[in-house]
C-alpha cells in the first residue's frame, strides 16, 4: 500500500495518520522517542507493510507483472493498490469523497510534518502541487508518480515503465484488490473524521 491507502487505514486521530504517513522517515527504534500517537502511527504503518508483504494475494499479484521489473514489482503494487482504491474511493471507504479526503490529509500532514523530518514539509508541498492523492484515480497520474519515484532511486530501474504493467493486467489486479481490501479494513480499520465530506 502506498500513500493513499496508508492514510485511509489510519483509525484514530490526526497524529496517528501523520505517523502512519511519515513512518518511512522514522528509522529503527527511534519511534520510541515520539509522542504516543505518532509512535502508534509509525507502528501501524509497519504492521500494514508486514501484513501485505506476507499475504498470498500479493504473491499472486506479483506473478501478473513482467519479470523484468524484478524486486520493483512490490513497489509497483503498492502504487497500483492506491490506484484501485482511488478509482472507487467512496465505496472502498466510509463514503468519503476523494478530493475532500485529500484536502483533509494535506492539512493534517502539513500541521504535523515538522515532527518527523526537516524535509517533511517540502514533501507535503510537492504532494499538494502534484495532486498525488487524487491523481491515483487515473493511469496517467500513476504514470507521473512512478516516473518521479524512478528518479529517486540511485541505480537504474524500470519504474518509469510501470504504468504499462498496470494497463496490461488491470482487470486481474483489480479483482485481487477487491479481495484484499476488505481484509485490510477488517485488520486495521478506517480513518474517520467529521471534516471529510461523504457521498
Amino acid at each position: 500500500m502506498n500513500f493513499l491507502a496508508h492514510l485511509v487505514l489510519s483509525p484514530g486521530g490526526e497524529k496517528i495518520m501523520a505517523g502512519n504517513f511519515f513512518a518511512d522517515r522514522v528509522r529503527g527504534s527511534s519511534w520510541k522517542s515520539l509522542e504516543a500517537d505518532y509512535a502508534q502511527g509509525v507502528l501501524l504503518h509497519r504492521r500494514i507493510d508486514h501484513f501485505t508483504d506476507q499475504h498470498p494475494l500479493i504473491r499472486e499479484a506479483k506473478q501478473l507483472i513482467d519479470a523484468r521489473f524484478g524486486l520493483f514489482r512490490g513497489v509497483l503494487l503498492d502504487v497500483f493498490w492506491d490506484h484501485f482504491l482511488a478509482l472507487d474511493f467512496a465505496r472502498h471507504t466510509d463514503g468519503f469523497v476523494l478530493p475532500e479526503f485529500a484536502e483533509h490529509a494535506h492539512q493534517t500532514l502539513a500541521a504535523h510534518a515538522p515532527v518527523f523530518h526537516p524535509d517533511a514539509p517540502r514533501i507535503i508541498e510537492a504532494m499538494i502541487r502534484g495532486k498525488w492523492l487524487v491523481g491515483y484515480a487515473e493511469i496517467d497520474g500513476v504514470d507521473r508518480v512512478l516516473r518521479q519515484m524512478s528518479q529517486r532511486f540511485s541505480r537504474e530501474n524500470p519504474m518509469a515503465e510501470g504504468a504499462e504493467a498496470l494497463r496490461e493486467a488491470h482487470a486481474e489486479l483489480a479483482a485481487i484488490f477487491e479481495d484484499l481490501w476488505p481484509e485490510m479494513i477488517t485488520e486495521f480499520g478506517l480513518h474517520r473524521s467529521k471534516f471529510i465530506g461523504k457521498v
